[in-house]
């Protein structure tokens, strides 16, 4: 039953990482058409071009400790969204008081910026992640997707054998590789970002994220036999010396 559901999510992760891998071109064009946007004019499309829209703020709200949320709710025009979500507190959600006036800076249907009085903040309503969340996704998706593989080959092709010892040394070691390889994704993101800051290299960030990715992933398998490999020693000497005196 577990080895069958085993591959049963096996299918599923692997059809997710294909479609995550899938929409990466079309999110990478997606950044360059809005790094490419101008301010719309009365002779272009009001859908591809910058479009500005006045707004009032109804409040403002901080939420969280360490990574809190800066929430900007809004009165304004059926394109203006009701909330928006800041990065920070800096350099304009700070001033900005109920009853302010705002402008708004929409790109198709994301709301990219707001303005007051000359000083612009960022919203973090923007395609410009979104190829390095989709290519770390489809990694992540990947490795699961893998290991649940080899759990449910192990499971159905020695069930006797695991009914009767237990599971095998393996499905907890691989299992902490799997996890550490999808931890490694967050560095590996990180480094994709800076690869794809700046226009004209909109298609660099997926690439730079799975160079990367699978550049750690020896460090990763060789990190979780380290410590499997000290685990062990620690439990061999404690059955031969007693436990440490504290």
């Amino acid at each position: 039953m577990w080895g069958a559901g085993a591959l049963l999510g096996t299918l599923v992760l692997l059809v997710a990482a294909g479609g995550f891998a899938a929409s990466v071109p079309e999110s990478v064009g997606t950044v360059q058409d809005f790094r490419s946007a101008e301010p719309c004019t009365e002779r272009t499309a009001r859908t591809d071009c910058l479009r500005s829209e006045t707004a009032t703020v109804r409040s403002t709200e901080r939420t969280g400790g360490r990574n809190p949320t800066y929430e900007v709710r809004l009165d304004g025009p059926p394109d203006v969204p009701r909330e928006m979500e800041m990065g920070s507190d800096e350099p304009l959600f700070e001033r900005l008081r109920p009853g302010d006036e705002v402008t708004v800076t929409l790109w198709r249907d994301y709301a990219t910026a707001l303005d007051r009085d000359g000083v612009r903040q960022h919203s973090t309503d923007s395609p410009e992640s979104d190829p390095e969340w989709q290519a770390g996704l489809a990694a992540v998706c990947l490795v699961f997707g893998g290991y649940l593989l080899y759990l449910g080959v192990v499971l159905l092709a020695r069930a006797r054998e695991v009914a009767t010892y237990g599971s095998p040394r393996g499905i907890w070691f691989f299992g902490m590789c799997v996890l550490w390889a999808a931890l490694a994704a967050i560095p590996a993101g990180v480094a994709g970002a800076f690869a794809s800051s700046g226009r004209g290299h909109e298609g660099r960030g997926w690439l730079v994220l799975v160079v990367v990715w699978i550049v750690l992933l020896p460090a990763v398998y060789s990190g979780v036999r380290w410590r499997e490999s000290r685990g062990r020693h620690a439990a061999r000497a404690e059955r031969l010396y007693g436990p440490r005196a504290i």
